[in-house]
């Protein structure tokens, strides 16, 4: 898998390597090596969202890609981790749960909500040293 991290305030530059390895880790535990991820960190509104931890925007499949050489992206997470720290959130539990979401989970029903919740538990296990 390829995660390009782009740090949209310099204070976050520090988590640009790790979010990167996270990916990649995740990424071949799942068997997605031809895969491509933009991570966006930032501590502001994006469009109308305010006050978020995390969102993510799938690529609509065969989306154009010309600026990438190899791989099918998947799509965008944008974290924010400034709110995730005032939540007592993880910012590695919220780039699993972006993640999950590009890859289809979600949680509109709870057996959705049960599934999606039992594989970010198990992701975050396998990341946690």
């Amino acid at each position: 898998m390829k995660a390009i991290v782009i740090s949209l305030a310099k204070e976050f530059d520090n988590l640009k390597k790790p979010i990167s390895e996270v990916l990649t880790r995740i990424a071949c535990d799942m068997d997605l090596r031809d895969k491509v991820v933009e991570v966006y960190l930032t501590k502001d509104n994006v469009g109308e969202k305010k006050n978020f931890n995390v969102l993510s925007f799938p690529f609509p499949k065969h989306f154009p890609r010309p600026d990438l050489t190899r791989g099918e992206s998947l799509g965008e997470i944008y974290l924010n981790p400034n709110y995730i720290k005032s939540q007592r959130e993880d910012v590695y539990y919220m780039l699993i749960h972006g993640f999950l979401h590009l890859l289809g989970y979600d949680h509109k029903k709870n057996s959705d909500r049960i599934e999606m919740e039992k594989k970010e538990k198990e992701l975050f296990k396998m990341i946690s040293y």
